[in-house]
């Protein structure tokens, strides 16, 4: 029997009607509440329907705080940790003010690191085409033209991992543009993140993977430069990897068995060094995932190019560099031109390679990236004897 009573804490929450829904339905939970303007601004705006639901909410023990600004908590709310914090259709005021909402956002997810439990989640509700993520589907707009809460989630460490319907069918949601009006948000979207950011201490332990056919077979199938093959290819021979990795994920003892012995393995353990003589890598900590680990809904791909100078027109073969150095950061490799350019005075030759970036279960924001494609690849692949321009 789960005896654990869920922390929850609702941010700006406007004339508390969600709060007071909230504990209204079935859900078994400790409710803070909380709303940007003093009580006295909140009366104000709501009237008697405020003061009602205030009321309701104290006499159920919920906690009511007024002047919280969500995007810089007061110590009594650092204090503590919850597991589930909601902040429904956050908005600066005025419209077109992208910049400001944006930064709204990127304000939030700061505030919320330490205060998120490592196994609670942050849900907030947008309008489509706020979000700026498949999700919005029809609704989606130009990248220059919507919040961009991934990328805002992703500075602080945050992958979003579900988007729902807001569907809150316990709620008559109320408050509209700071009057006791309804607000339609029937076609409303509910973002759902936690906390898996980027550590590339934990790539370097021996993990399981979570999607054996895909990702280690992805590296070894997409990576060819122009008409070139490149040698990260297990010695031209792919048909061990779907055996290999049966092993890990498949929980049947009498399967593993049987895979270990197709695989002409004697021991279980030996698996993530026959990968190893397979790929001529040099560590195990791409390979392999922990289980537990929550994909990342919509990974975003981000791009950096990188040069270097060759003594032959033969493309370099960087990506063993590029997985050694990233991980599954790396996501793909493709050559700029065709045909590298020859320099006539140096006798060398020059080529361009652009980088996609994309991780499967951790948070990777542009900020981020670009630290990783300009100071960490640089120097691995510096240290790695290419002449980068």
């Amino acid at each position: 029997m789960n005896t654990h009573v869920k922390e929850i804490l609702v941010l700006g929450d406007g004339d508390f009607s969600y709060s007071n829904s909230l504990v209204s339905s079935s859900l078994e939970c400790n409710l803070t509440s909380t709303v940007f303007l003093s009580r006295q601004e909140i009366i104000s705006t709501y009237g008697n329907d405020v003061q009602k639901n205030i009321q309701s909410l104290e006499e159920k023990g919920v906690k009511v705080l007024f002047s919280v600004d969500a995007t810089n908590l007061p110590p009594l709310l650092c204090n503590r940790q919850y597991d589930s914090i909601h902040f429904n259709f956050p908005h600066t005021g005025g419209k077109g003010k992208i910049s400001e909402n944006r930064k709204l956002l990127i304000d939030l997810f700061k505030s919320l690191q330490t205060v998120v439990k490592e196994t609670g989640n942050v849900e907030i509700a947008l309008l489509p085409g706020q979000g700026g993520t498949e999700a919005d589907g029809q609704a989606l707009r130009s990248k220059g033209n919507n919040w961009n809460i991934q990328e805002a989630a992703a500075i602080s460490g945050f992958i979003l991992y579900s988007v729902e319907k807001f569907g809150a069918d316990f709620y008559n949601l109320t408050g509209y543009r700071g009057r006791s009006k309804a607000f339609f948000c029937d076609s409303g979207l509910r973002h759902k993140f936690k906390i898996q950011s980027f550590n590339s201490s934990s790539l370097t332990r021996v993990l399981k993977s979570t999607q054996p056919e895909s990702y280690i077979q992805k590296y070894l199938e997409n990576y060819s430069l122009a008409s070139q093959s490149l040698s990260y290819r297990c010695n031209n021979n792919l048909g061990n990897f779907d055996e290999l990795f049966s092993i890990y994920v498949n929980t049947n003892e009498n399967e593993c068995e049987r895979a270990s012995k197709r695989a002409k393995l004697e021991h279980q353990e030996d698996i993530g060094n026959h990968i190893l003589k397979l790929t001529g890598l040099q560590s195990k900590k791409l390979i392999f995932y922990p289980t537990d680990r929550t994909k990342v809904l919509y990974p975003p791909c981000i791009r950096h190019d990188v040069s270097m100078w060759t003594e032959s027109a033969d493309t370099p073969n960087i990506v063993p560099v590029l997985l050694e150095c990233v991980g599954l950061a790396l996501h793909q490799v493709t050559k700029r031109e065709p045909e590298p350019f020859f320099n006539t005075k140096t006798q060398k030759y020059s080529h361009c390679f652009s980088i996609t970036y994309s991780h499967p279960f951790e948070a990777l924001s542009e900020e981020y990236v670009k630290h990783l494609a300009h100071v960490t690849v640089r120097d691995c692949l510096a240290k790695s004897g290419f002449d980068l321009h």
